[in-house]
């Protein structure tokens, strides 16, 4: 099975695999960017009691909704690669708060 799309009507396939990896790609980045950045925030906030949990929704927000946005237009495109793409992503908060966490590195 490919990757690509077929053409309806048996013509050439007029869609542009590299517009929506381009699109992907630009959302990846974004998840991978404003999620640890809020999540971060929501660990330092102390000006007061809901500005934690702000952040918190946030950094949930980009860690988990920007992947699955990327994975439907993807989808919806017909380029099952970068739609498995955009799922791997939903694993970075699993990383990330680990690493932040459970290693010296977190601080």
């Amino acid at each position: 099975m490919s990757d690509s799309p077929s053409a309806s009507g048996g013509g050439r396939n007029t869609r542009h695999p590299t517009g929506i990896r381009v699109v992907v790609l630009v959302l990846a980045l974004m998840a991978l960017v404003l999620g640890p950045a809020g999540y971060l925030m929501g660990t330092n906030a102390q000006s007061h009691a809901g500005s934690a949990a702000e952040w918190f929704t946030l950094s949930f927000g980009a860690f988990v909704g920007i992947p699955l946005l990327a994975a439907a237009v993807a989808t919806v495109a017909g380029d099952r690669r970068a739609a498995l793409g955009s799922l791997v992503l939903l694993a970075w908060p699993l990383v990330f708060v680990s690493l932040i966490h459970f290693t010296p590195l977190g601080g």
